[in-house]
């Protein structure tokens, strides 16, 4: 009997291969690399391997070193190995994954710091040449020994959420709208204020409403600046801007902004000025004597996703030409640099909109022989924009917070007569996404 053959029935009895299923692999992992952190890395070593003791994995530790890389394994038949790396086909998934990027993201607690979630980047020598001496592959755990006899493991839900492919998908399938959905829709992305200051559920219920519809509304709120502070700061901390920590505006021209006056406004982003738009800004209204003044909301994603379909060349322009916009008055000055459209760098999909002509700075970072794709390009956005069917009107009253996301849905509002006073604040986009994640909602 040839030594491959001993070796592959070996593997088949081991108790190893006959434990690891997609869930208890998981905790097998997890209880690998969550044992005593303050052990030696030999002593790690060596809990290491005697975790496997009577499995391929100790076997394929106290081999010799040979030159070729061999594959076993239970689903060998899903991977295919190659000079720089190996392809692993998972489902409808194809994965490249090339041996130094493996190593290099080895969890084991050698090479990762469970505690503080960070890499113990002067454990190892990274080569860019490396290649491992087995491959083996179950299904649902993939295991590599090293030339150096380190092992490194993966499940394979973690290969798919972080390595590179195309397919990455947020938890929370956006509901891409205009105003005949937001109408005909029975869930309306509202949530008492009692919820979300008092149990996590009504907290998940905002977020959820936040990543789904880009806005959520919480309702039955303390019409006061106070109240206002507590709901934002419920979901994350505030972030202070040129503007301060927060405010209570109203037309009294405190700032040169349009915002400041009872113009109307059409719909747009806000801060596109900052090389990164705050994340969420938080309007309530507290007093309205008069009339006007409603709140108007246009899903960005949507008349994105609109134009890309019927308009691919303008898409495209607006996801590549770097624009600038400005805030300037006589005690600031800020310009940013950006696109229109930002995407996801593998999956191409939607991440941010930054979208406002009100401060559109001039084209200084345009060609001259690009001037005219731009302008073509930007006006058949705008014109998507501005259609009635996308526009969706709300009265704000008092006691009503509304959250919207920066990145993806615009705002604007009726001109207004009248005293009206608007609270609200700027909330961080990294950590209200944190948050998103930290309830299982969000992974990208």
């Amino acid at each position: 009997m040839s030594g491959s053959v001993k070796l592959l029935q070996r593997i088949h009895k081991s108790n190893i291969l006959r434990l690891l299923n997609r869930s208890k692999s998981y905790e097998q992992i997890s209880s690998l690399h969550s044992y005593v952190r303050k052990s030696s890395a030999l002593q790690k070593r060596h809990l290491f391997e005697s975790r496997f003791k009577g499995s391929a994995w100790q076997y394929a530790a106290q081999r010799s070193h040979v030159s070729s890389v061999s594959l076993q394994g239970s689903r060998n038949k899903d991977v295919t190995l190659n000079q720089e790396g190996l392809l692993l086909c998972y489902g409808h998934y194809n994965l490249d994954l090339p041996y130094v990027w493996l190593r290099d993201h080895c969890r084991c607690d050698v090479c990762y710091n469970h505690e503080t979630c960070q890499k113990n980047v002067d454990n190892y020598k990274l080569d860019l040449d490396i290649k491992p001496t087995l491959v083996t592959f179950d299904g649902t755990v993939l295991t590599l020994e090293w030339p150096d006899k380190h092992l490194t493991s993966y499940n394979i839900d973690w290969l798919l959420e972080n390595s590179y492919h195309d397919q990455h998908n947020d938890r929370v399938e956006k509901l891409l709208w205009n105003k005949d959905v937001m109408t005909a829709t029975t869930e309306q992305p509202m949530v008492p204020c009692k919820d979300f200051m008092h149990s996590e559920s009504g907290l998940k219920a905002h977020v959820k409403n936040l990543l789904k519809f880009g806005f959520s509304i919480v309702t039955e709120v303390p019409a006061d600046h106070k109240g206002t502070l507590a709901v934002s700061q419920r979901l994350t901390f505030i972030q202070p801007t040129l503007f301060g920590p927060s405010w209570t505006f109203t037309s009294n021209m405190a700032f040169g902004d349009t915002a400041y006056t009872t113009l109307g406004l059409k719909a747009h982003t806000d801060n596109t000025y900052f090389m990164a738009p705050s994340g969420i800004q938080v309007f309530h209204v507290l007093e309205h004597n008069g009339t006007g003044g409603e709140t108007l909301l246009v899903d960005g994603f949507h008349v994105a996703e609109t134009l890309r379909r019927n308009n691919p060349a303008e898409f495209e322009c607006l996801a590549e030409t770097v624009v600038p916009h400005e805030f300037y008055d006589k005690e600031h000055r800020v310009r940013s640099l950006g696109t229109v459209l930002t995407l996801h760098p593998t999956t191409k999909e939607l991440l941010s909109i930054r979208y406002n002509p009100y401060d559109r700075s001039p084209l200084h970072t345009v060609p001259p022989n690009q001037i005219r794709r731009f302008y073509k390009s930007y006006a058949a956005l705008s014109e998507e924009i501005g259609k009635t069917d996308n526009e969706f009107w709300i009265k704000l009253k008092p006691g009503m917070v509304l959250f919207v996301d920066n990145w993806r849905v615009m705002h604007g509002r009726s001109a207004f007569i009248g005293q009206r006073r608007v609270s609200g604040c700027y909330l961080p986009r990294d950590d209200w996404f944190g948050q998103a994640r930290l309830l299982g909602f969000q992974n990208l």
